[in-house]
């Protein structure tokens, strides 16, 4: 399993600079993290036994209410790291993990203040959709743009 505190703290790192002091990054624990690792799972990515990234996802329920999904939460990579397709890995590993729990699909939210990150999702199958519901929601920021990814079965 992968370790809160590691996480928390590695998560920290890549978010800091990059995204607004309101986001809720900054109120994590690394307790918080572990409860959302014991919930849903994780991913620690490293390069030469050192982590430069990381990812997580907590389960939900679909579209609607209806299904089994995961909320994907978190995916960064630290700055000399990023543009090498390292957060595509990251997601790739957290939908197959979603995958075995049998998840129908998966959601994220984008922060309003990185919209270029949609077209990375989009590259990436994801689809805008407006009424993602987060289980994470952050009233001192802008709402975020939501997005989802229906795994396909026949494949």
């Amino acid at each position: 399993m992968a370790d809160g505190f590691l996480i928390e703290a590695l998560t920290r790192r890549i978010w800091t600079g990059r995204v607004s002091a309101e986001s809720t990054v900054f109120r994590e624990t690394p307790e918080s993290v572990q409860a959302q690792l014991a919930k849903g799972g994780g991913v620690v990515l490293e390069m030469d036994g050192e982590p430069i990234g990381s990812g997580r996802f907590v389960p939900v329920s679909g579209p609607d209410g209806q299904g089994e999904w995961i909320e994907i939460k978190r995916i960064g990579v630290l700055p000399g790291f990023q543009g090498q397709g390292f957060g595509a890995i990251i997601l790739g590993e957290l939908e197959r993990m979603g995958r075995l729990r049998k998840a129908e699909g998966a959601q994220l939210a984008i922060r309003s203040d990185q919209p270029r990150l949609i077209v990375f999702y989009e590259a990436l199958d994801y689809i805008r959709a407006d009424d993602v519901e987060l289980t994470t929601p952050n009233p001192l920021s802008p709402p975020p743009f939501g997005m989802r990814k229906i795994f396909r079965t026949d494949i």
